[in-house]
C-alpha cells in the first residue's frame, strides 16, 4: 500500500521489528487516518463459529456476544473499513464442526471467533494451521494447542498464569505492605489455591505475609495487623458469605484502632456482589483483580447498552462478564487491528491502544511456536472516598 513508504519518511529507525517501531507506525497510520487518507484498502474476512442454535443459558449468552461482533462491524465499517462476516451453527460435536468447515468460504478468512467446547478445538486448530487464520477463542476453553499453533490466541487463561501479574500490581499500588491471609472457613478451592500461590509469590519478593482465622479475638487481631505497614487482607473464599465473615472479624477492631491502614483484596467475582456491598468496599479501601471491568458510570458504556437495545429490540440481561461486551472489544480490536497493521498484526498488536467497554487485551506468545494468551489484569479500587479507579 502507499501509505508504508510514508512510514519510512516520517519514523525511520534502526530496528524495525522493534515495539518502537510499531507504535511509531501505528502512530503514522493514525495521524493519515485524521487527515483524511483512507488507510483500509483491504476487506477484513471474519468467521463465527459458535452454536449459536443452542436452545441453552449458554447458548443466550453465545447469541449475546454474536451481536456484539455484529455491533463492532458495524462500527468499524463507519470508520472505513470493508469488514465480511461468515457466521455458522457448528453445534457442539466435532462432527458438527467438521461439517461447518466445508463451507468454502472459511479457507479465505483472516480470523475466525470460535469454538466454544473443547472436542472442536482440535479440527479447528488445525483448519487455522492450514490456511493461516487467527483462531480466537473467546471463552474459558480448553487449549493446548495454543502451545505448539501460532495462530491461536486465547482470551479467557487459568488464573494461576496471572498470580505473578496480580502481585506486582499490588506492590506498585500499595508500599510498605503487610499482607494478611483471612481463613474464612469455606471449602472454596479456587479461593484457596489463589491464596497459597499469592502467598508464594510474595514470599519469593520478601514481602511480609500473616494469617488470620474467621472470628479471632483481638489478641490474634494484634498478631496478624501491622500498626506501620499499609495492611492487605486476602480471604481465602471468592464468596459474599466470606466478605462478611471478614466484616465481622474486624469491625470493631477497626473502630478502635483508627491508625491503622487496612485494605481488603477480592476476587473478580466481588463486582457482581456490588449492589449490596458497595459501602463496605468503599470503607474498607478494597481492592479487586479482574481480567475484565465494566464501568457502570461510563457513558460510553450506558451509550453501547442504548444502542444495543435498539438494534435488538431487548436488553442486554444482567451477567459477568457482558457476554455483548466482550463480542465487541474482541472484535473491534481483531478487525481494527488487522485493517491497521495487516500481515505484521501478530509482532504489533501489543503496540494496539483502543477504548474498551470492558475487556482489555495484553497477548503474549506461548514458547517458540506457540500462539498467544490473554495475560491482562487490572486492579478495580473501591476508594475510603467513595470513587472507583482501575490500575493497570
Amino acid at each position: 500500500m502507499q501509505f508504508l513508504s510514508l512510514i519510512r519518511i516520517f519514523a525511520p529507525i534502526k530496528y524495525p521489528k522493534s515495539q518502537l517501531y510499531y507504535m511509531k507506525r501505528i502512530f503514522v497510520l493514525l495521524m493519515l487516518s485524521v487527515l483524511g487518507v483512507s488507510l483500509y484498502a483491504v476487506t477484513v474476512r471474519v468467521g463465527v463459529l459458535l452454536p449459536l442454535k443452542e436452545n441453552t443459558e449458554r447458548g443466550n449468552t453465545l447469541v449475546e456476544f454474536y451481536r456484539g461482533v455484529l455491533m463492532a462491524v458495524e462500527q468499524v465499517k463507519q470508520e472505513g473499513t470493508n469488514v465480511e462476516v461468515t457466521a455458522i451453527d457448528c453445534g457442539s460435536s466435532e462432527t458438527g464442526l467438521r461439517e461447518a468447515l466445508h463451507n468454502p468460504l472459511l479457507e479465505h478468512l483472516d480470523v475466525i471467533f470460535g469454538p466454544v467446547d473443547a472436542v472442536q478445538v482440535t479440527s479447528l486448530s488445525e483448519f487455522c494451521r492450514e490456511h493461516r487464520i487467527r483462531m480466537v477463542l473467546p471463552f474459558n476453553t480448553p487449549c493446548p494447542q495454543v502451545y505448539s499453533n501460532p495462530w491461536i490466541y486465547q482470551v479467557g487463561v487459568a488464573q494461576e498464569l496471572l498470580y505473578p501479574n496480580i502481585a506486582s500490581l499490588l506492590t506498585s499500588a500499595v508500599h510498605n505492605a503487610n499482607f494478611v491471609f483471612f481463613h474464612s472457613g469455606e471449602n472454596d478451592e479456587r479461593g484457596k489455591s489463589f491464596s497459597t500461590h499469592l502467598s508464594q509469590v510474595l514470599s519469593l519478593k520478601n514481602i511480609p505475609t500473616t494469617e488470620l482465622k474467621a472470628g479471632a479475638d483481638e489478641f490474634a487481631l494484634d498478631l496478624a495487623l501491622n500498626q506501620y505497614r499499609h495492611n492487605i487482607i486476602v480471604p481465602d473464599s471468592r464468596s459474599q458469605g466470606a466478605i462478611s465473615k471478614l466484616v465481622s472479624t474486624i469491625r470493631s477492631y477497626v473502630a478502635s484502632h483508627p491508625k491503622y491502614n487496612i485494605s481488603f483484596l477480592g476476587y473478580p467475582e466481588w463486582v457482581s456482589y456490588t449492589k449490596s456491598m458497595l459501602s463496605d468496599f468503599y470503607r474498607y479501601d478494597t481492592y479487586v483483580y479482574a481480567t475484565y471491568y465494566r464501568n457502570p458510570l461510563s457513558s460510553r458504556v450506558s451509550k453501547f447498552e442504548q444502542q444495543y437495545k435498539t438494534n435488538f429490540g431487548t436488553a442486554s440481561r444482567l451477567s459477568f462478564p457482558r457476554a455483548e461486551m466482550l463480542g465487541y472489544d474482541l472484535a473491534y480490536y481483531f478487525i481494527a487491528g488487522l485493517a491497521l497493521l495487516g500481515i505484521d498484526f501478530e509482532e504489533a498488536q501489543p503496540s494496539l491502544k483502543y477504548e474498551t467497554l470492558q475487556h482489555n487485551f495484553k497477548f503474549v506468545r506461548v514458547g517458540e511456536n506457540g500462539g498467544f494468551v490473554n495475560q491482562h489484569v487490572q486492579l478495580v479500587h473501591y476508594t475510603k472516598n467513595r470513587t472507583i479507579e482501575t490500575i493497570r
